[in-house]
């Protein structure tokens, strides 16, 4: 998810507080055993796929509003106010103008929010950019090689999906997608919280069955836009000179 400037501070500005305390109330209410939701009502974002199949954010994928994603960040993710609401104004695109919601398909647009050189989804020119890829998962398991995958291995990722990605003929991402793509790269990361350092099964988990693990839901420790920033810095140093490889 994109990050600019001005959306970050004013993530420090009062939004929609009245309804995110409803949708605070209504999670509070509502099962999070663990369901999988049918692929025709997801998108490509394994974290809101997650959210979903775990009730905090609606089962069927549809009519969700920015105010619930919010309280789903933070009350399932830890996430404090401020990075909660950085990260779900950047849905605003997706938006249906009439009811101001959107469905979790809505993330299939192209170039909105969703791109190309996703890890463990195919590209768009391939017909399908939302469904899981097994292949591309292993590979990313693969390039962290015997340890866990860390903010250089995924690097390393980065760097052979951007790779593929252009010798089957994709465009290069526009310069804010760019940007968004790193964002995300490093995102399951950061909320995990695991100390920079995940395991097959933790990723496994996420990725595959498209469930947060017990270890990130339990684990009460809040996390920041500074955290997420840093992360993101420390991939593109890896990226732009050098290291990863």
């Amino acid at each position: 998810m994109h990050i600019s400037i001005f959306q970050a501070i004013r993530s420090y500005l009062p939004f929609g507080s009245k309804e995110r305390d409803t949708e605070f109330a209504k999670i509070g209410e509502e099962d999070h055993a663990y369901v999988r939701g049918n692929i025709s009502g997801r998108g490509p974002c394994p974290g809101l796929n997650s959210l979903a199949n775990q009730g905090y954010l609606p089962r069927d994928g549809k009519s969700i509003t920015l105010p619930r994603v919010e309280a789903a960040l933070m009350t399932a993710l830890h996430m404090d106010a401020v990075l909660a609401h950085t990260l779900a104004v950047q849905l605003k695109p997706l938006l249906h103008a009439d009811t101001k919601t959107f469905d979790l398909v809505d993330m299939r647009q192209h170039n909105v929010i969703e791109h190309d050189v996703s890890f463990t989804r195919l590209g768009f020119r391939h017909g399908d950019n939302y469904s899981f890829q097994p292949h591309l998962f292993e590979a990313m398991l693969a390039d962290a090689g015997d340890g866990p995958t860390t903010v250089k291995t995924l690097a390393k990722t980065y760097r052979r999906r951007e790779k593929e990605e252009k010798e089957s003929g994709a465009p290069r991402l526009p310069i804010n997608l760019y940007f968004v793509s790193l964002v995300q790269a490093v995102s399951f990361l950061h909320t995990a919280e695991v100390g920079g350092r995940m395991g097959k099964e933790v990723l496994s988990e996420f990725y595959a069955e498209e469930r947060f693990p017990e270890v990130v839901l339990k684990n009460d420790k809040t996390r920041k836009l500074a955290g997420l920033v840093g992360m993101t810095v420390q991939l593109a140093w890896y990226l732009w000179f050098g290291g990863g490889k």
